[in-house]
């Protein structure tokens, strides 16, 4: 970036330099046919300029009496070439002209006026009569007239737009690479005074921490006078953010790591120190970032007082919020209907049911849960994390509630439902599982056949067999002799034997075999 940066001003400032040498370039050098003859007459030699006489079919013309030297008629002036055409002519009676050549090659008479007049601006040959290249004596007008600057007044460089314009450009510049300079100086200076401060305040934070939590108990803490506390911990210290931030972040730390009464003793110090009002504070932020920082406070520090403003994150449609908002009232409420996480819009990510599902199993021993408040949602993936809830937890008088769900639901819903019956290891009604297992949907055929091994009835094997008979894809047909082989021992032999395929032989020899009954 930098190294474009100084390309792009060395070229404006070459344009600025040049700005006279381009702008001049609209001036003609000559004024008419007539000025450059008179021009290429008086100059001479011009570097890469000659001439020759032709006819009318192009074929040059020498005289023998003036040429004698030069090779294919070509001579270097101009003046030369009219003696020679003169000469001609007073011998000759021919239709002859003179042809120009620029380094050797034929030009017309107003290529070769703009070939020289390139040379005449960019200085390349000198004129040997100063001024009359144009046909104006410069010097006698110049003598005649007061002179006067073109550019008048303190701002006249800047009233041609190009020159404004260009100007303007290198001004951004500068004001823009002097914007940034200044912005790294001062990103740089304030990062190394938080560096000395995060210092200074860890020496003043740790050691009182320390102090308190092994020398004082719980009892000692809360009867401490504000002037006693302040003695740890000044009350001028506590009115800086960045020493509050340090200090909340310091017993978070440490609350993560002490159990049993140093907990306790952590918590009643971030009430005492009024560290709840800061996290509370924090909820009301307009940046996510500092709300999810606000709810991890929350959670970690137990503040109860603080769920109804956490139920205001729930639905929130940031990501990380709602995903901290929802584990930390599952973490704080002593009864969860989770009516809460029911009328949640946005659909719940594997990584949440991972995570709530964790906070469920901690709790549902001492918590009271309403997990049957899930099943009536209207967002799908909150009725499934409900099934699979109900399976992981173990909850099997819900199931009843299940049975009666699975008859309307899509499904997605019943391969749930029919997991948690076979998981539980409780015979669910004979539609769920044989209706499932006429299903068109594969996957749901699959789960139902796998369950009727565990589950089914007699109905469940006439069903599977006559999946056998119509050939299934191999992993299906799989599960299906697996899944009868676990049902009826009896009937699966019976199919095994009077089966001619030998899929069902290879597939017969893999279940058979009781080194291969897990694989």
């Amino acid at each position: 970036m930098k190294i474009k940066n100084a390309v792009a001003l060395v070229s404006l400032l070459f344009l600025m330099i040049k700005t006279d040498i381009v702008l001049a370039q609209d001036e003609p050098v000559f004024a008419d046919s007539v000025s450059f003859a008179n021009f290429l007459k008086s100059q001479g030699k011009i570097p890469g300029l000659q001439f020759r006489l032709v006819d009318s079919s192009k074929a040059y013309i020498l005289d023998s009496a003036l040429n004698r030297s030069l090779q294919d008629g070509l001579v270097r002036d101009f003046s030369s070439a009219l003696r020679l055409k003169d000469s001609v002519l007073r011998s000759f009676e021919h239709d002859l002209e003179i042809q120009y050549l620029i380094y050797s090659d034929p030009n017309t008479f107003n290529a070769t006026q703009e070939y020289v007049s390139n040379l005449l601006r960019n200085g390349d040959i000198e004129p040997t009569v100063a001024g009359n290249s144009n046909g104006k004596d410069l010097i006698s007008l110049a003598a005649r007239n007061k002179y006067s600057p073109f550019l008048k007044g303190t701002y006249a460089y800047f009233g041609e737009f190009k020159i404004f314009a260009v100007s303007l450009i290198i001004l951004i510049f500068f004001v823009f690479a002097f914007g940034m300079i200044l912005f790294m100086l001062v990103f740089k200076a304030r990062r190394n005074q938080k560096e000395k401060l995060l210092t200074v305040y860890d020496e003043q934070i740790v050691g009182p921490l320390s102090e308190i939590l092994f020398e004082k108990t719980l009892e000692e803490l809360e009867s401490m006078s504000d002037l006693d506390l302040n003695e740890y911990f000044p009350s001028k210290q506590l009115k800086k953010p960045f020493y509050v931030q340090v200090l909340v972040e310091r017993i978070l730390a440490l609350n993560k790591k002490m159990k049993g009464d140093f907990k306790l003793k952590l918590k009643a110090l971030y009430k005492r120190l009024d560290l709840d009002s800061v996290s509370l504070k924090k909820l009301k932020s307009s940046k996510w970032d500092t709300i999810v920082t606000g709810l991890v406070e929350v959670n970690e520090m137990d503040l109860t007082e603080a769920i109804y403003a956490v139920k205001q994150h729930v639905n929130s449609p940031n990501f990380h919020v709602r995903s901290q908002a929802v584990a930390t009232i599952l973490n704080l409420s002593d009864s969860v209907d989770l009516s809460f996480l029911r009328d949640q819009t946005f659909p719940l990510s594997r990584w949440q049911q991972m995570n709530y599902l964790r906070i469920i199993k901690f709790l549902h021993s001492s918590r009271e849960l309403h997990i049957e408040t899930l099943f009536d949602s209207k967002n799908q993936s909150i009725r499934l994390f409900g099934y699979k809830l109900v399976r992981v937890i173990g909850r099997v008088d819900l199931l009843a509630i299940l049975e009666e769900k699975s008859v309307s639901v899509s499904p997605e819903e019943k391969i749930e439902i029919i997991k948690s019956f076979e998981y539980l290891g409780v015979p669910a009604l004979t539609e769920l599982i044989n209706g499932s297992l006429m299903s068109e949907n594969i996957e749901l055929v699959s789960v139902a056949a796998k369950a009727a091994g565990a589950i089914g009835d007699i109905t469940s094997a006439k069903i599977i067999c006559e999946l056998l008979n119509k050939e299934p894809e191999f992993r299906l047909k799989m599960v299906l002799l697996n899944s009868l082989q676990n049902l009826d021992a009896t009937v699966y032999s019976q199919f095994v034997n009077e089966s001619v395929n030998p899929e069902v032989k290879r597939i017969n020899m893999h279940l058979s075999d009781s080194l291969l009954q897990d694989v």
